[in-house]
């Protein structure tokens, strides 16, 4: 072992890397003569400060993936991220970090050595080098992972770290499997195991808190490529696009004051299940309230609206599971009773009546309304449209032998 009697903290001051030194909360507690050379800050800008201040919240989860486990490496992974100069410029820096045993009486502390790769890729571009593509790959805001021919994963770009929070460091030889949702494993492995060159598909991912990334990817088999010999994965987060879908398709399906299914998707639905009705009978019950214009007359359009959302709870309570219920406009609501007789349709027009017939508190009034119901089963009428026609026939015929009257009090 060979003894130096330099002062070693001398020596770390006049490397010619950019030395850091932190807390294991992150908190910068000493830099370097290049530290503040290279980045054009005052030690004042540097102590007491977070690490994370410095880098741009794009790069804020790559580097916490990298920093939580930097004490499970002999050294910290190696990233790439930018970091704000003097001049409120970003800079791309090159980071490696390094846990050191603090001794006896201190703590550990982290130690991160800063290079600024700019002017590096400059030159190696320009003698062909093609470490600027890979700078380009690890900040796509595409994923790209390759696989070795068991599905294992051999690289990964840090779209990884920045959709799934996990560190890129850790996943080699990790199947990829392991970070599919389990309920699109099989269409991800029968990808895998495919004819197909490239296989686009969307699947879910799933981060440690389980939460999900919807995925729009590609799946290109290079198993027969010498520099590859694996398979190529490529995808976008489409996240947001299938939330937006998914509200988009919620509005077009459902009614916008009571939430029930729309006209539309009732319609829609009676027809499937009559073409699945065939085994067994299904009940449809045509509902229309009592006196409903009046409370509109009266009261105005919006204790009428009040009285509709009401009647559109108290039609759900009233139904057993797998029931369906819809509002085709108005104060007309249908229901859809699948797998039912003349018992089960007499037990719940029975629950719908007993249910409507509490009075319902709207515009700071108490009002009373009725139902008239009219139903028709597939027994009789094997068709979606003679089915409904039929359960309005029925309904209109119970209105004109009842006296409507409705109930507004103070």
């Amino acid at each position: 072992m060979t003894r130096f009697t330099t002062d070693l903290g001398h020596v770390a001051r006049e490397l010619p890397d950019a030395l850091v030194i932190l807390e294991s909360d992150g908190e910068i507690t000493w830099v370097n003569q290049a530290a503040i050379d290279l980045l054009g800050l005052e030690p004042t800008d540097w102590l007491g400060q977070s690490v994370f201040e410095l880098l741009h919240e794009d790069d804020h989860s790559l580097a916490f993936s990298a920093f939580e486990t930097v004490g499970s490496h002999e050294r910290g992974s190696l990233i790439d991220v930018r970091v704000m100069d003097g001049e409120g410029r970003w800079r791309q820096m090159e980071i490696r970090g390094r846990q050191v045993p603090g001794g006896s009486h201190d703590e550990d502390f982290i130690v991160i050595v800063f290079r600024d790769i700019a002017d590096r890729q400059k030159l190696e571009l320009g003698g062909g080098n093609t470490e600027q593509l890979r700078a380009l790959v690890h900040h796509a805001t595409a994923l790209l992972v390759t696989l070795d021919a068991d599905s294992r994963i051999l690289t990964a770009n840090g779209e990884l770290s920045r959709l799934l929070h996990h560190d890129v460091a850790l996943l080699g030889g990790v199947p990829f499997e392991e970070f599919v949702h389990p309920s699109d494993r099989a269409l991800v492995r029968e990808a895998l195991r495919g004819s197909v060159h490239t296989e686009r598909l969307e699947a879910k991912l799933t981060r440690p808190d389980n939460s999900i990334v919807a995925m729009d990817m590609s799946i290109t088999d290079l198993r027969t490529d010498p520099l590859v010999g694996g398979y190529v994965i490529s995808g976008t987060d489409i996240t947001d696009l299938k939330t937006t879908q998914q509200a988009l398709r919620h509005m077009a399906d459902h009614d916008g004051l009571t939430g029930l299914l729309s006209r539309r998707a009732l319609l829609s639905k009676l027809d499937e299940s009559v073409d699945d009705g065939y085994q067994h009978e299904i009940v449809v019950l045509f509902c229309d309230l009592d006196g409903f214009k009046a409370v509109n007359d009266r009261l105005g359009h919006a204790a009428g609206d009040q009285v509709l959302i009401e009647v559109a709870r108290r039609l759900e309570r009233s139904l057993r599971p797998g029931d369906l219920v819809g509002r085709l406009g108005g104060d007309e609501f249908v229901v859809i009773l699948p797998r039912a007789d003349k018992e089960i349709r007499t037990e719940v027009s029975d629950r719908i009546k007993t249910s409507l017939a509490e009075p319902i508190f709207a515009g700071d009034q108490l009002i009373e309304v009725g139902v008239s119901i009219g139903s028709a089963t597939t027994g009789d009428y094997p068709t979606a449209a003679r089915l409904l026609a039929t359960a309005d026939d029925a309904m209109y015929e119970v209105k004109r032998s009842r006296t409507v009257t409705t109930r507004i009090t103070s």
